[in-house]
């Protein structure tokens, strides 16, 4: 096994060398032209947190804008640097949008000892998760101990967090019932971080050996595992000591809505939430008289379309057209499916259910992968044209 896995491993060759260091080179040059946009919004938010709203609204917005013109003015020529570029620039307008829609309610700073305003700054920049302040309930590993104890009782959604040995607690927005004991609920999944990942990590390898890799399936297979290897490897290594796991177990998913919303990754759920899914779930029942459950499934459907849109944006420099579109539909279906799924279903589990999931899931990311023109496997990486991934031609 470890011969395959060094033979699998891509030779990098002169060419490759020079185009690695294209690639290093753009991204130094895409993370400093990245530094206004990103002060703005770090001053925007000190604004916030000192309650001058006023100023804060003029510096996210020109934060905004300064994102904006970044993607716009500063083109860089290797496809996959111009891709992380696309990526930073969507993270960082969707939080600055994010903080403007949640200006009058923000997270707060519950604790007595509070450090410096500057310091609640820094964390609300550089938490992806305003979410993680508020324990979920599959996701418990390491919960703060009180609320480990109590299993039915509501709480309030908060969550310890260390920075430089002081203790932090983010109150959130309102209040949350975890009764484990619910009819269809299931009862917390505790589990190891890092043995998890060793886990996944092992069936990504295996996917690469025992299963043809032109298999569009196999290949949507790997890619899930790759982006969860990915984002959990700089999880374990960037997170705050008392941050709740980024991902569920994948193989504990149960049907479409606890995959998105239990398993998956939730980096950005906030701005789902504050851009798409509450403004719907609002707004259409108080102005058009839509009923309350028509209104959360357009915000729903809503969310995912507003991923699917972030993914097509980011990812265009890497991807030909006929992929970029079915990424798009690709969220698109999945916030259909969630949809139909819960109206069907609603919170029940079922056997039926979870099957139906896991075969529409499977489905949908095969097709989509048929579009990406992605390397078939590690061995087939060609370094010399990573900065023309999937052949994509820049003018």
């Amino acid at each position: 096994m470890i011969s395959q896995c060094l033979v699998a491993m891509p030779q990098v060759s002169p060419a490759a060398r020079k185009a690695l260091s294209e690639a290093g080179s753009d991204i130094k040059t895409g993370l400093v032209s990245l530094m206004i946009p990103a002060a703005l919004l770090y001053l925007a938010l000190y604004a916030l947190v000192k309650k001058k709203t006023g100023v804060f609204v003029m510096l996210d917005w020109m934060a905004i804008f300064a994102f904006a013109a970044n993607g716009t003015l500063v083109v860089l020529e290797c496809s996959v640097a111009r891709s992380l570029q696309l990526f930073a620039v969507a993270i960082g307008t969707m939080k600055a949008l994010d903080f403007y829609a949640r200006r009058k309610s923000p997270p707060k700073y519950t604790d007595p000892n509070p450090p410096s305003d500057s310091i609640i700054a820094l964390l609300l920049f550089t938490e992806l998760r305003y979410e993680s302040f508020t324990p979920n309930y599959l996701r418990t590993a390491p919960a703060p101990a009180q609320l480990e104890a109590d299993t039915t009782a509501e709480y309030v959604c908060y969550q310890k967090r260390d920075l430089k040995g002081g203790k932090q607690v983010f109150s959130t927005f309102g209040k949350r019932v975890a009764s484990l004991q619910t009819p269809g609920r299931k009862a917390p999944h505790r589990f190891s971080e890092a043995f998890d990942l060793v886990i996944h990590a092992a069936f990504f390898l295996a996917t690469q050996f025992l299963f043809p890799l032109s298999n569009p399936t196999v290949q949507a297979i790997q890619i899930l595992l790759a982006i969860y290897v990915i984002w959990e490897s700089l999880q374990l290594l960037l997170r705050y000591k008392t941050s709740p796991p980024l991902f569920g177990p994948v193989y504990t998913a149960s049907s479409l809505a606890s995959f998105w919303s239990e398993t998956w990754h939730t980096a950005f759920a906030s701005p789902c939430r504050s851009l798409a899914y509450d403004p719907l779930r609002r707004h259409l029942p108080a102005k058009y008289g839509v009923p309350e459950s028509f209104a959360k499934g357009v915000g729903i459907i809503a969310s995912f379309s507003l991923m699917g849109l972030f993914h097509a944006y980011s990812l265009a420099p890497v991807l030909p057209l006929d992929g970029i579109l079915r990424i798009i539909a690709f969220f698109l279906l999945n916030g259909i499916g969630t949809v139909i799924e819960t109206a069907i279903w609603g919170r029940n589990a079922h056997w039926g259910k979870a099957l139906l999931a896991w075969t529409f899931e499977i489905v949908i990311a095969s097709w989509t992968v048929e579009g990406l023109s992605l390397p078939k496997g590690l061995q087939n990486i060609s370094w010399d044209s990573i900065c023309n991934v999937g052949g994509v031609k820049r003018g």
